[in-house]
């Protein structure tokens, strides 16, 4: 065979599929061959019981095989996600950047209104705004998975919180077009012992991910309920909605549901991070959705602090 052909030889796509027919393949010649070696010299190998344990010994050969086979699957897509990753963060770490100094060499080389320095200013800070949720985003998702990501927790009443949060959001959503909306409970409280900037960070990440996924003016709502002993605060939209085979999926480490348009923003981690967080808040993070074009709504779980188990 010559190099060239070699060469051609190697560059043949060997992904995880292949390698397993070829485990297969070869696994089936090589009991084929056993037992035929068994018949043609079983009085040779004192009966049945050396063929029964050559088929275990090879039946565990198998298994072992399959289960690194598998493991490299897994590893490959691993590996084409954090390189997809990669990708989109260089990107969404750039166009901030390009957006600010734009506006910053409109300011500084053209004569504008007050009006005009105002938006210039307002756009300008939404995309440093930006830029510092998508590295906060990358430095959490770091932190859990090496398994330290500290909580400074401190009493919390959610209702408080997310109406602040909202009358902060609010404002920044208007530049999208998007509207938000918030009912705070009149009777009831909901007191839990949380971290105030990684509950900031997970409503944030809801809601962009709303922005992304949703159609321009697209409508959030914000909502507070309990639920077997722990504060929900729930988040919908009405956005394309998630099919029940991708609920579980989307909260997975750069999962991205197919269909997702390569010109989104956005690093893959959101829901992730959502879903990272509730859990180091000892809750949980899902979704409900009546499917494709149908909106969704995002919950997260809060177990009430101790002492406060929610008296109306």
């Amino acid at each position: 065979m010559s190099r060239t052909a070699m060469s051609r030889w190697w560059k043949i796509p060997a992904g995880p599929v292949f390698w397993m027919v070829t485990v297969q393949v070869a696994w089936t010649i090589t009991l084929v061959a056993w037992i035929i070696y068994f018949v043609e010299r079983r009085e040779e190998l004192e009966g049945w019981s050396t063929l029964v344990a050559g088929i275990l010994l090879l039946c565990l050969l198998l298994a072992g095989v399959t289960v690194i086979v598998i493991h490299f699957g897994r590893q490959v897509a691993h590996n084409r996600a954090v390189k997809d990753f990669v990708s989109t963060v260089s990107h969404d770490l750039r166009s901030p950047l390009a957006t600010v100094k734009l506006h910053l060499q409109t300011l500084e080389y053209r004569t504008l209104s007050p009006e005009q320095q105002t938006l210039c200013l307002a756009t300008a800070l939404e995309e440093l705004n930006r830029l510092e949720s998508g590295i906060e985003d990358i430095l959490t998702a770091s932190r859990v998975e090496r398994g330290n990501l500290r909580l400074d927790k401190d009493p919390v009443e959610l209702a408080d919180f997310l109406t602040s949060y909202c009358d902060d959001k609010g404002r920044m959503l208007s530049l999208h077009d998007a509207v938000l909306s918030w009912t705070p409970p009149q009777t009831q409280r909901f007191k839990v012992r949380a971290d105030p900037k990684l509950l900031r960070q997970m409503l944030d990440n809801l809601i962009d991910n709303a922005l992304v996924h949703g159609p321009r003016g697209v409508k959030i709502d914000l909502g507070l309920s309990e639920r077997g002993g722990a504060a929900v605060i729930h988040v919908s939209d009405n956005g394309p909605g998630i099919v029940r085979s991708q609920r579980k999926k989307i909260f997975r480490m750069f999962y991205r549901a197919p269909g997702h348009r390569k010109h989104r923003k956005g690093t893959g981690l959101g829901l992730f991070i959502v879903a990272s967080i509730a859990k180091a808040h000892s809750g949980r993070a899902w979704v409900d959705s009546d499917g494709a074009g149908k909106g969704s709504t995002f919950h997260v779980a809060i177990p009430f602090a101790k002492e406060e188990r929610n008296p109306s």
